[in-house]
């Protein structure tokens, strides 16, 4: 199987975020190819992490464990439910589904920054409006 990445775009990964507590994030997509479904899981978990810093972190993916391949999520919109499970000044960690689908654990890792990350604070207005 041959997969054309040419039109990779990680900003179509999220079209909404649903719900967002200090343990949990509900996010929405779009249509999507297979590949951006991961995309748009890490993306919401990072989402989250910088939320519940103000901003003020970096956060990046580490580790996916116990995903499974659950067919028939091409070309329709996904709800991911990302739940928070334990933090560190390292990461996070999160537990996962899509469409209550089988759950899988993301590692978020964050790195604390000085100032305020305005590009993911306006897109998480923008996607909290688009819901």
């Amino acid at each position: 199987m041959d997969l054309d990445f040419s039109s990779f775009d990680p900003s179509m990964a999220l079209a909404a975020i649903v719900s967002c507590t200090e343990r949990e994030i509900v996010a929405r997509t779009q249509s999507l190819p297979p590949y951006l479904a991961l995309e748009s899981m890490a993306q919401a978990c990072g989402m989250h992490l910088r939320h519940l810093h103000d901003f003020k972190v970096q956060a990046y993916l580490v580790s996916v464990s116990d995903l499974l391949d659950t067919p028939g999520h091409e070309d329709r919109p996904l709800t991911i439910r990302a739940s928070l499970t334990a933090e560190t000044t390292a990461g996070a960690s999160y537990l996962v589904t899509v469409d209550d689908g089988p759950a899988c654990r993301i590692l978020i890792g964050r790195q604390a920054s000085n100032q305020t990350d305005t590009f993911f604070r306006s897109r998480f207005t923008c996607l909290r409006k688009a819901s």
